[in-house]
Formats: structure tokens, C-alpha cells, sequence
């Protein structure tokens, strides 16, 4: 069995869970008008005539914070009623009832009617054999013209069909990969990465794929997940091991790529947001069987598609880059021409003051104008040269 100080190791791993999915509003006690009263019962779903005494407790955790504080404790059969507790908007609050070394928590924020609670647990087994795959998928998306690397993604549809939660004991020696939720992947996988809607546990990566130790209640769940093969990775061997069957499998890869397997599949293609797929499914596989898919091909971007995306992402920049390459040669030719054109007209003024230079001298000789009135005349002229 676990130790207390795991089940409170996964009650802080839940809240975590719980306080990076949703932010909460500053309004969500204000039903309670600062003082929080709840009522209700607990209900045994496997059991219910079993006569149980029950544990639950009213914590908290402050608001970005993994610290637990158990705020009351009450021990009872079936009903349960907290008074008068003081409110504040700065933590988060839940109940929490630890059945058989599984936790049941309800958060207040959840629920509808503070007066009539009931919170509802499950008796524990500790294999899997209840569970049903309703839907098994893989796809790998079109890969992208300005990437090599190939990403996948998987999802995974599953049921509880009985009235308990599997939850295997991992402190037993004798616990195997059976015993777990495990999913294969293929040789060489990276950045592996798993979500689901089970209460937390631990995500186990090994070399065929990963395996999960969450508590599985009754109802249905969901299992994403997603990793990348290395760069330039040509084909995938996938070795795909159902221990719980699948009622529904299906594998999607981009156009053109070549898929083979030996196992009774329908070829077909599909579209996905207006992108072609080829795609191999089948239905009702028995638990245990093993399905082998060589993709044997991946399709690529070729070179010109490659170009087409760049001058396409790059339109904008590449648009604004040209429109300032005009703008500066325009202000080079303009530049230039305006310099000609002063130069032009300076050699022509300095023609017309050469020449009226040469008009003074010849009326200075010839006694037509004075001496100082020369002078003058003559430095100007040719300061307006220089010029």
C-alpha cells in the first residue's frame, strides 16, 4: 500500500495540475459571504451498502503555491457538515476523501449547491482488466517546408467499464508493465510529451514507448500525447502493442507518403483542413495483438515548395526590402543629376564672368572706366569664378 506522504505528495501534484489549467476569479467565495458552509454525503459507487468509516478533510492552497493547509478533519459514515469556516480569496479550497489510498477531491469553486454535496468514490483494484480502447490514433501532420523533423501525434480513447478505479500498487515488486497503462512507440522517439484528463500520476518513459500510474475511475478518458523523431528521419518502424484491443484504429500520414503492413488494414486517404492523408484503419482488435506499419516513405517538401514557402513567408520583409532598395537608388540618381546640373551651371556662370573679365580689361585699357571702379568690379568677378 502507498504511505500517507505519497497520497499527499499526489495531492500536490493534483493542485498544481489544477492551478496551471484555470485561473481563478476573485468573485468565487462570494456565495459564501465570507464564511464557507458545506453539507453533503459520501456515496461508495461499487459498494454502497457497505458500511464505511470515511475520512474528509477541507484544505486549502494558496493561490500559486504548492503548500497543503488542512484547515478541518471530520471522520463519519456518510454525512458530513463544515460550519462557519473563515474565507479567504487568496487561497483555493477543496474537500478531499482518501478511499482505499485513492484520492477524491472536489474543488469549492465546482460546486453548484454548497447545502447538498455528494462526492461519490470508487472501490480500488489494482489491474487493468476493465479497461477498453474505443479509439486508437496516430497522425503525422504535413511536414513543415522550413523543418526536417517529423512530429506525431497520438490519441487514445479508453473506458472504465466497471464500478472501481484501477490504480496499480507500484510499491509491489511483483508489479509488471501489465499492470500499468502502457502505450508503444517507435525506436528512437524525442521530446515526449503526455496529457490526459485522469487524476495525476506519473508519466514512465521506456525504451518502447511510456507508461502512465494514473488512477483510472469509471467513465471514459483521454490520453494526448506527442514526440518527434530525429532530424531527416527517412522512414518509421512502428510496433504497435494493444493490450487492451482498440474497437477502433486508424493511422494517418501525409500524401504520397508508403505505408505496408501485413495486418488486416484498409487503405484509404482522407482530408484533414484541407490536406490530403493516407490512411490505413481497422476495427474490433483483440487484446494483445501486436500491429506492425513500416512507413517505408515519409513525403517531404521538395525544393521548389521549399522556395514557394520562403518568398511566401518572407513576402512582407521582402516587399518592404525592395521598396526602400528603390527609394535609396532613387535618391542616388536624384543626388547625382542634382550635382551635374550644379556643376553645369557653375562651368556656365563661370563662362559669363570669364568673358565679362575680359570685356573690363578692354574698357580699362581704353580709358572707358576708373581705376577703383575697375578694381572692384574685376574682384568681384572673380570671386563669382571661384564660386
Amino acid at each position: 500500500m502507498f504511505k500517507l506522504s505519497k497520497i499527499y505528495i499526489f495531492i500536490s501534484i493534483f493542485t498544481l495540475f489544477i492551478s496551471s489549467q484555470i485561473n481563478l476569479s476573485a468573485d468565487h467565495l462570494d456565495e459564501f459571504d465570507g464564511e464557507i458552509k458545506l453539507s453533503g454525503q459520501i456515496v461508495n459507487g461499487t459498494t454502497p451498502n457497505k458500511e464505511t468509516i470515511y475520512e474528509i478533510k477541507l484544505m486549502a492552497t494558496q493561490n500559486a503555491s504548492s503548500e497543503l493547509i488542512d484547515i478541518e478533519i471530520i471522520n463519519t459514515k456518510k454525512n458530513f457538515d463544515f460550519k462557519k469556516i473563515d474565507a479567504d480569496e487568496a487561497f483555493t479550497y477543496f474537500l478531499i476523501v482518501n478511499h482505499q489510498n485513492i484520492p477524491t477531491i472536489v474543488f469549492i469553486e465546482d460546486i453548484e449547491n454548497p447545502k447538498n454535496i455528494t462526492i461519490t468514490v470508487y472501490d480500488r483494484v489494482f489491474t487493468p482488466e476493465d479497461i477498453e480502447v474505443i479509439d486508437y490514433s496516430i497522425m503525422i501532420p504535413h511536414i513543415s517546408p522550413e523543418s526536417d523533423i517529423i512530429s506525431v501525434l497520438g490519441l487514445i480513447s479508453f473506458t472504465n467499464i466497471s464500478d472501481t478505479t484501477y490504480f496499480a500498487d507500484l510499491s509491489d515488486p511483483n508489479t509488471t508493465g501489465l499492470n500499468l497503462l502502457r502505450f508503444s512507440l517507435p525506436e528512437n522517439f524525442e521530446n515526449l510529451s503526455v496529457d490526459s484528463d485522469l487524476p495525476p500520476g506519473n508519466v514512465m518513459q521506456i525504451p518502447t514507448g511510456f507508461a502512465l500510474s494514473n488512477p483510472v475511475p469509471p467513465g471514459d478518458h483521454q490520453i494526448l500525447y506527442s514526440y518527434s523523431m530525429p532530424r531527416n528521419t527517412g522512414s518509421i518502424k512502428y510496433n504497435i502493442r494493444l493490450p487492451f484491443g482498440s474497437k477502433k484504429f486508424k493511422i494517418l500520414v501525409p500524401e504520397n507518403s508508403e505505408l505496408t503492413t501485413d495486418y488486416d488494414l484498409l487503405k484509404d486517404s482522407t482530408l484533414v483542413d484541407d490536406k490530403k492523408y493516407e490512411l490505413l484503419q481497422g476495427q474490433d482488435i483483440k487484446k494483445g495483438e501486436v500491429v506492425i506499419i513500416d512507413l517505408v516513405n515519409i513525403s517531404k517538401p521538395g525544393t521548389w515548395k521549399k522556395m514557394t514557402y520562403f518568398i511566401e513567408k518572407n513576402s512582407i520583409p521582402f516587399f518592404v526590402g525592395s521598396i526602400t532598395g528603390l527609394i535609396l537608388i532613387f535618391i542616388l540618381i536624384f543626388t547625382f543629376f542634382r550635382s551635374n546640373f550644379k556643376k553645369r551651371n557653375l562651368e556656365l556662370n563661370s563662362d559669363i564672368y570669364i568673358n565679362k573679365i575680359i570685356d573690363l580689361d578692354e574698357r580699362f585699357e581704353k580709358n572707358k572706366i576708373n581705376k577703383e571702379e575697375y578694381e572692384i568690379l574685376r574682384e568681384n568677378y572673380k570671386k563669382n569664378i571661384k564660386g
